[in-house]
């Protein structure tokens, strides 16, 4: 393809290429986006996790309330939401915890809709492109009254270039979706066993002694010491 023929099939069709052009761009931000919200989230959640469990297991209920608090890890929201619900309502701990990792993990997703409708309609709009490439090739045919595969051979090889355009905005996409779903169902899976992790340790320590020192006489109890 010659430099003219690629400045004609710009001047023509800068619509079908100039929306490629965006769509593959809002793709690219999506990809980086997401990369860099997924890429640790799995090794930084584990840590928290069992920093929060150790000062569970070591029946320090407020420094777990106090982690969760302060960290800004997305497995935070599910432990503190659970922490807190534990004070107040211990059997309705674990729907809590429940419902509130499904919140957080569904946040994940974020935006991998924008990167499936990118590869899903990409060919399409090229295909459109090189649909509107070949009329006008034909027409050009018709005004100059002549006739012959060479005469529309170079308006359709110039049209073909959208389908391409199209194609190739749609294969990043598309794999770069898939990549993104599968690692977010891994992040899902995951943040399931650390909630149950969590869990049992909430419920070891809910059937655990009390420490001597936690345990405060009651005010019928120190009228009745002073008293006696």
């Amino acid at each position: 393809m010659t430099w003219e023929t690629l400045r004609d099939l710009i001047r023509d069709e800068w619509l079908i290429l100039g929306l490629l052009l965006l769509w593959s761009l809002a793709g690219l931000t999506v990809i980086c986006e997401r990369f860099y919200s997924l890429w640790n989230v799995l090794p930084k959640s584990e840590a928290f996790k069992d920093r929060v469990i150790a000062a569970i297991e070591a029946q320090d209920l407020p420094k777990a309330v106090a982690l969760s608090e302060t960290s800004n890890e997305p497995l935070a929201e599910v432990f503190d939401k659970g922490l807190k619900t534990y004070k107040k309502y211990p059997d309705k701990t674990a729907a809590v915890v429940t419902s509130q990792r499904l919140a957080v993990t569904s946040q994940f997703k974020r935006y991998l809709w924008a990167l499936g409708t990118v590869g899903s309609s990409a060919p399409f709009v090229g295909l459109f492109g090189t649909v509107v490439g070949i009329l006008k090739a034909f027409q050009s045919m018709a005004a100059a009254g002549t006739g012959g595969f060479k005469v529309v051979a170079g308006g359709i090889a110039a049209a073909l270039v959208a389908t391409a355009a199209g194609l190739m905005v749609a294969i990043y996409a598309v794999i770069a979706y898939n990549y993104f779903v599968a690692r977010v169902g891994a992040i899902g899976v995951q943040y399931k066993l650390f909630c149950e992790e969590f869990l049992m340790a909430l419920g070891e320590m809910k059937t655990s002694p009390a420490p001597a020192e936690a345990i405060k006489p009651t005010k019928t109890e120190a009228a009745a010491d002073s008293a006696a």
